[in-house]
């Protein structure tokens, strides 16, 4: 395959646009703005939902996800909802779905990061009390088998060093996502197409 060595470089070597595009269509005077065409609430609202107890249909919730996961986390966010004239009701509907989907992603955010915290303080008790147990069998009790204690310790010492490092800039980034989230506000505006 002649080229192919060729194209792969050129792949690697290609460089994004994304912050140039993200300051031309999307980010205004420090706020971000995600355009969204719908046709209909059933665009919007899941149609399994039922009145009083909405969410969002899959389809729509995954578009916006797409757009904030590109925006840095600096900016706030409205999302502009151009479509036909909904009535009060519909708007208000779906401003309380989507803050209720945000709120519920919040939560559950907030929830693992919690049981997360739970973990690391277990991987520090755990990483104490062997290594102390380490230094006591060294000196006290020579008889038992050193090998248990040593991979007891490192396993609780490798999930403390990971969630130091690693895990936890995870946990605050997906926290801060949900809060984005529960923090997004919405704008209407009539499609032209809908207004002639």
């Amino acid at each position: 395959m002649i080229g192919t060595d060729s194209n792969i470089r050129k792949f690697l070597d290609k460089k994004s646009l994304l912050e140039h595009r993200l300051n031309k269509e999307v980010l205004e005077d420090g706020i971000a703005y995600i355009p969204c065409h719908v046709e209909n609430m059933e665009d919007i609202i899941s149609k399994y939902s039922i009145r009083d107890c909405e969410s969002l249909n899959s389809e729509f919730s995954d578009y916006i996800m797409s757009f904030i996961e590109c925006i840095p986390a600096k900016y706030p966010i409205v999302l502009e909802i151009y479509g036909p004239k909904f009535t009060e009701d519909e708007k208000r509907i779906i401003v309380d779905t989507i803050v209720s989907d945000g709120d519920y992603e919040l939560g559950r955010t907030i929830q693992e990061n919690r049981h997360h915290r739970l973990v690391f303080v277990e991987m520090v008790i755990g990483t104490v009390v062997s290594g102390i147990l380490l230094a006591l069998i060294g000196k006290y009790l020579d008889d038992i088998p050193q090998e248990f204690f040593y991979v007891l310790f490192w396993l609780f010492a490798d999930s403390f060093v990971r969630y130091i490092f690693v895990e936890r800039g995870d946990y605050r980034d997906k926290r801060i996502g949900a809060g984005r989230i529960a923090s997004m506000k919405v704008e209407f505006a009539e499609s032209e197409e809908n207004s002639t």
